[in-house]
């Protein structure tokens, strides 16, 4: 009797731990089921906040990209103010040695003025003398007999109304008492010729500048500008790149060809075959001419006036360049 009992307590305590055993393991299974779902749940909200913060960030990199394309089109701008204010310094500088020159030349007049009034003078002095002593002589002898007075001519060269020059113009430089006939129409087709190969070589650049020649002993130093914007064809419109002349310089070299003006205007001189070539009555001799060959500018017009050529005279100061640009000032001929 009590062995069967003891079995029974045995089976009951082995039926209790696999009870236990089963609910301990239930259990697990549920913990792993309702983790899973958390994980599940957690990664689920993780994706939607990290989608929530991207949209959050579209908006301040829209307006990054807004900002970035007003920089780039305000230095589009700055770009074009500096090659303004660049243009505009040059021309502030070519003004101030014209200004410059226009007062050394009236400076001069105002001293050959004094010094003609000071001969003035004198010669009235003289002629006060003269004619005293000519009355004094007269009373002492009689009246003296009328003589014929040689007649003087007077040469006068006419200054008539300046106009601008729109015809065919011949270009000269004055320097160092020497005459240099410049070869403006061949460096300006050769130019015309070049830029399309320049622009090629720098399409990318704001400002290029390059050089052509020597031709005929000048060489000629030109700058570009180069500028986006809308163009047309008449009919189709699309954004694209101009490109328009700045500026150019002419910089003789030392195998230039210059004569003294007689030589110059005499037959089979450089500037009197250009003048046979040129009998027109609209060309114009336009004279690039520097402070130390004023003389002999005066010489060089009053000989072309009296041949019936119109001249123009672009002042230069000392070791300035002969250059030109679309928005200079057009000659005045005479």
């Amino acid at each position: 009797m009590t062995r069967r009992k003891d079995e029974d307590i045995g089976i009951g305590d082995d039926a209790f731990m696999d009870t236990i055993a089963n609910l301990v393991g239930i259990m697990i299974i549920l913990v792993v089921i309702v983790g899973a779902r958390g994980y599940s749940s957690a990664r689920s909200q993780a994706k939607e906040t990290q989608q929530e913060k991207i949209d959050d960030l579209k908006a301040p990199l829209e307006v990054a990209k807004n900002l970035e394309r007003d920089l780039e089109q305000l230095s589009e701008e700055l770009l074009k103010y500096d090659a303004e204010v660049t243009y505009r310094n040059a021309e502030r500088l070519s003004l101030v040695d014209r200004k410059t020159m226009a007062e050394h030349s009236l400076s001069l007049a105002v001293e050959n003025l004094d010094t003609n009034s000071k001969q003035a003078m004198l010669f009235e002095s003289r002629i006060s003398e003269l004619s005293a002593e000519l009355e004094k002589l007269t009373r002492q002898q009689g009246e003296l007999p009328a003589t014929e007075r040689p007649i003087v001519p007077l040469q006068h060269l006419p200054t008539p109304m300046a106009k601008t020059v729109f015809g065919k113009e011949l270009h000269v430089m004055l320097r160092d008492h020497r005459v240099t006939v410049i070869p403006w129409d061949t460096l300006i087709d050769q130019l015309k010729a070049q830029v399309r190969t320049s622009v090629a070589r720098q399409a990318n650049r704001p400002k290029i500048e390059d050089t052509l020649g020597p031709i005929d002993g000048f060489m000629m130093r030109y700058r570009l500008l180069s500028k986006a914007g809308l163009m047309s064809d008449g009919r189709v419109a699309a954004m694209g790149r101009m490109v328009e002349l700045e500026r150019f310089e002419l910089e003789p070299t030392p195998e230039i060809y210059h004569e003294s003006v007689a030589q110059s205007l005499a037959p089979g001189g450089r500037l009197r075959t250009e003048l046979d070539a040129s009998r027109s009555g609209h060309t114009t001799v336009t004279v690039w001419v520097y402070p130390e060959s004023f003389s002999e500018y005066r010489t060089l017009r009053d000989q072309l006036f009296q041949e019936g050529f119109l001249s123009a005279a672009r002042p230069l100061p000392k070791n300035m360049r002969i250059g030109a640009s679309p928005n200079g000032s057009s000659s005045a001929a005479q």
